[in-house]
């Protein structure tokens, strides 16, 4: 099994520069390259990311070396993609899109995107990690409805939502959001220049604005500033409904306060920032949940009903 793990079917290409995200386990690389390419390497200090900026548009590289001590791992003949290139969200200076990755959520995914979109947000940007088999979704399954593939329910939102192709498993005994925080820092440095704001949600969560309204309209109050969100679980009553894009009609029941998620500024975010967790951010200001709150809706037995638990109104009415 490799040390590394090179997203190059999600590359970068800003200012003249090629760049690769990527990972490794355990111990810091040194990293050459057999061509003659003008490279830089820049790891994150929090975590087990980086990537690999090279002058120029590249669009293969014949191999590259990552030194561990003694050891080398050799890759290949690496293709370099540049899927962002293609989107077809239209958004400008003041648009708010929120980019997220998911897998196995086709019974639940176009309630969360009509939802979104209601709310006000201007374009959704989804990492389908749907190819990746060996990462189980963490809810039970036995009572999921099959509505088609990511993909299947991306293209009935053609210019609202955009489905970026992900197949990647993190290395082997390391949770799944291992290779979720990479999305993030991909993400956000590919739009940061093309909107202004961006949520960190999952396609689990809910933003809820108690006093009713837009989201682009509530946060104009906030321009220039990053905002994080307070957050609550909700769950269901029963442990096996069946699960067909009802989310919002079964989870009424407010479980514990956990979680915190972040809308980012793109005005405070750095050039090549790694975005290193969606719950907070070093710029933040948080805001109380009697202006604006978010929900984790935990279904079938995620979140186990209590009768002490109180119900709120539906979110959808």
């Amino acid at each position: 099994m490799s040390n590394i793990i090179l997203f190059n079917d999600v590359c970068l290409f800003e200012e003249n520069k090629t760049i690769i995200y990527g990972q490794y386990l355990n111990v810091k690389p040194s990293i050459n390259t057999n061509s003659p390419l003008h490279f830089n390497v820049v790891f994150c200090k929090n975590r087990n990311d980086f990537y690999i900026e090279i002058n120029g548009r590249v669009t293969r590289i014949d191999e590259i070396t990552f030194t561990y001590g003694d050891n080398d791992i050799v890759i290949k003949d690496i293709v370099i993609g540049f899927p962002f290139e293609n989107c077809n969200l239209e958004l400008n200076a003041d648009s708010l899109i929120i980019s997220t990755m998911c897998k196995d959520y086709s019974s639940r995914l176009e309630e969360w995107i009509e939802y979104n979109l209601r709310l006000g947000v201007s374009g959704i940007v989804l990492f389908d990690n749907d190819e990746n088999k060996k990462n189980k979704i963490n809810e039970p399954s036995g009572h999921l409805t099959n509505n088609g593939t990511i993909r299947d329910i991306c293209k009935k939102y053609n210019g609202k939502v955009w489905r970026v192709k992900f197949n990647y498993s993190p290395f082997r005994k390391n949770h799944w959001n291992t290779i979720q925080r990479i999305t993030l820092s991909i993400g956000v440095n590919a739009f940061r220049e093309k909107c202004g704001k961006i949520a960190l949600i999952d396609a689990d969560e809910f933003i809820h604005i108690p006093t009713k309204g837009n989201l682009i309209e509530f946060l104009s109050t906030y321009k220039g500033k990053t905002v994080t969100i307070r957050s609550n679980i909700l769950t269901n009553k029963s442990n096996n409904d069946t699960i067909n894009n009802n989310i919002l009609d079964l989870c009424q029941y407010v479980g514990e306060n956990k979680y915190t998620k972040t809308i980012l500024d793109t005005r405070q975010i750095s050039e090549m920032e790694f975005i290193v967790s969606p719950h907070e951010h070093r710029k933040q200001i948080i805001l109380p949940k009697d202006e604006i709150i978010h929900y984790h809706c935990w279904v079938n037995s995620r979140c186990k009903y209590d009768e002490k638990m109180k119900k709120i109104e539906c979110l959808n009415c």
